[in-house]
């Protein structure tokens, strides 16, 4: 072995030395040392458990073996998770270093968790991986190569496959016994400096031909990708390779399947559990190999790693990259549509249209709909902190034409966004029907009943002009229609009366007095299919578009919870202005849509990777069966090659 390759193996092992003895544990986490032939491991987990925990697979970077991966797995037993830290080399029946390791020897990690009572895959029947530096290189290659592996998490991650530790010649990893592709070493490192920075000689090699055929088909991998970098990384250039990543699976699918998140002063270790203050690491030689990153910026990092990647451990997104539709039943749709009172339809995937039916560019009312688009405002103010959720009516300074009672000015602005604000009074808009379901006043007090009712939503439509100090329309137009590209949402509005032809109107938007019933007025959205479809790829996509966070995911997942159940036999609820199609056995992963007057539609459907936009032209003279819809909604799913069950009956208004 040469000085070179004595140097390379001392900086690999020196990347994550903390944590290479076992501590001790807190009493609550139950430890597990996995000591097999075909598996070497620690699982960590929470002791106080009902069943089968989540469970995710912790790789560590160049130290192979438990160190850093302990460490991380242990951050993320504290939230409630079971992590399985895998040595992959360096332990005993292992290789010694980190050199032709096979794919194929994590099989045996699935086997220990689908073999164990307390361990469980996620609903989308697969198992998180989670990897650091080469660990992450790792990651993305087990993803890449198996569908039984989702979410991928990669920190400091690489886009290409490397050589082994020590053998430049060779593979770090094999995959059917064969050795995977690797980017040849072409920079000359000063492994003799006293401050080892590697990043620039990654970044010369990355500019050889031959390290295209060296990248990983992140392509392949069937779930959703989180990749965490630090611009201050000096070991290798991982922001640079996450934005590889980011824009090579841009390519396919939807822009959901990958958040990409760089932190700015952050450097290379940065994965939950290491030491804050690891900016860099001095060898028994004295030389110093630097990481980067400030101690108050990893640490930040690592708490945002943290947080997001035990949401999406908790609540994974499935994806079934091989759904497509049948060309034959999409036409057999498209002739139902032309004897329905269909007046426009939209299907899209990926931001892109692959079904389309009428004029999509069409403005006019999208009716109760309006309620999921004044969601997004909502999720942005709230962030910003200028509205606050748990802020009451009487705070608010919120009162009406009829006095409320001082037990409904304590609901609460959540409340109204789940329309469950206990108050029961006349509002603009209102249906007869919705007048029919309301119960007597002062029957539920707020919180307590969930009762779909116009008085909520306007008042919610108010509350937010009253603190933003703007209209909705206008809001929207700066925040939501002009990043998303909308072709036809161009934010103005007007005022109507009971005289006012709707048809006419060429506005984007209006209010709607009926100053008899209520002060405040229902807000009216007037918009094209083809815009409302842009909006509900923005929720797919779990709140990014085109590289650039617009709402939280976080916003997104709450909204979508379902806090009410509307339809027992159907099983949906109600979030906040948003339906929710609840998952169960039948369907195991949730959706979410809204509808109008029971024929406008808007649908949400992560796991089938589509957004359905369905429209009926009723500022004109139409004729329209509720029951088409439901034919409507079967009949795409039915041309669905890969069908998913989770078709939603209208019950809103």
């Amino acid at each position: 072995m040469t000085l070179n390759s004595i140097r390379v193996g001392l900086l690999a092992s020196a990347l994550l030395l903390i944590g290479c003895n076992e501590p001790g544990y807190p009493e609550h986490l139950q430890v597990q040392r996995i000591d097999q032939s075909d598996l070497q491991a620690l699982l960590i987990a929470p002791k106080e458990s009902a069943g089968a925990l989540p469970t995710v697979i912790v790789l560590g970077g160049s130290d192979g073996g438990l160190g850093g991966a302990q460490a991380t797995a242990q951050a993320l037993a504290e939230e409630g998770i079971a992590a399985l830290a895998v040595g992959y080399f360096g332990l005993p029946n292992l290789p010694e270093t980190l050199n032709s390791i096979p794919l194929e020897y994590f099989d045996a990690a699935l086997n220990y968790i689908d073999t164990s009572t307390q361990l469980s895959r996620n609903q989308c029947q697969q198992v998180p991986v989670m990897g650091s530096s080469r660990g992450a290189e790792l990651a993305l290659l087990l993803g890449a190569n198996s569908s039984d592996y989702g979410p991928v998490m990669a920190i400091a991650p690489s886009s290409h496959v490397w050589g082994a530790v020590g053998d430049t010649q060779a593979s770090a990893w094999t995959r059917n016994g064969q050795p995977l592709t690797f980017v040849p070493r072409h920079s000359n490192p000063d492994y003799s400096a006293q401050r080892f920075i590697g990043r620039g000689y990654f970044q010369q090699d990355l500019q050889h031909a031959d390290a295209v055929a060296a990248r990983i088909d992140v392509n392949s991998i069937q779930a959703e990708v989180l990749l965490f970098a630090g611009a201050d990384d000096q070991l290798w250039p991982a922001d640079e390779m996450a934005q590889t990543i980011q824009a090579q699976l841009a390519t396919v699918g939807p822009a959901a399947r990958v958040t990409s998140i760089i932190y700015p002063a952050a450097g290379h270790a940065i994965a939950p559990g290491l030491p804050k203050n690891l900016t860099e690491v001095t060898l028994g030689n004295s030389q110093t190999i630097v990481l980067g990153g400030r101690p108050d910026a990893n640490a930040a990092a690592q708490e945002d790693i943290l947080r997001r990647a035990v949401n999406a451990i908790k609540n994974p997104i499935c994806y079934d990259s091989t759904a497509s539709f049948d060309d034959h039943k999409l036409d057999e749709l498209e002739q139902f549509l032309q004897t329905s009172g269909t007046s426009s339809m939209v299907l899209m995937r990926a931001g892109e249209v692959v079904f389309e039916y009428g004029d999509i560019h069409e403005k006019h009312t999208i009716h109760s709909i309006r309620k999921a688009m004044l969601n997004s405002l909502y999720g942005i103010y709230v962030e910003r902190g200028i509205i606050d959720l748990d802020a009451t009516l009487a705070e608010l300074g919120i009162d009406d034409s009829i006095p409320l009672t001082a037990t409904e000015k304590t609901a609460t602005v959540r409340q109204l966004l789940k329309s469950r604000s206990g108050i029961y009074l006349p509002s603009a808009a209102t249906a007869q029907s919705m007048l029919a379901g309301m119960p007597p006043r002062g029957e539920f007090e707020p919180g307590e009943q969930y009762i779909y009712n116009n008085w909520d939503f306007n008042v919610a439509g108010a509350i937010f002009e009253k603190l933003t100090g703007e209209s909705i329309y206008t809001a929207f137009y700066r925040e939501i229609a002009k990043p998303l590209g909308m072709q036809d949402f161009k934010g103005s509005y007007t005022t109507i009366d009971e005289d006012t032809d709707i048809s006419q109107l060429e506005v984007d938007g209006f209010y709607q007095y009926e100053p008899e019933l209520s002060k405040f007025p229902a807000y009216h959205f007037r918009m094209s299919a083809y815009d409302m479809a842009l909006y509900g790829q923005l929720y797919e996509n779990f709140g990014v578009w085109n590289g650039q966070r617009i709402l939280s995911r976080e916003w997104i997942e709450q909204s979508t919870t379902s806090y009410s159940l509307t339809n027992r036999y159907m099983d949906f609820g109600y979030g906040m202005l948003w339906n929710v199609i609840n998952p169960n056995e039948q369907r195991p992963e949730p959706a979410f849509f809204h509808t109008g007057i029971g024929i406008h539609m808007l649908g949400v459907y992560p796991s089938s990777d589509l957004v359905f936009v369905h429209r009926v032209h009723t500022e004109t003279d139409y004729h329209f069966d509720q029951q088409n819809l439901y034919s409507i909604i079967g009949q795409v799913f039915g041309a669905l090659e890969t069908r998913h069950s989770n078709e939603p009956a209208d019950t809103d208004k």
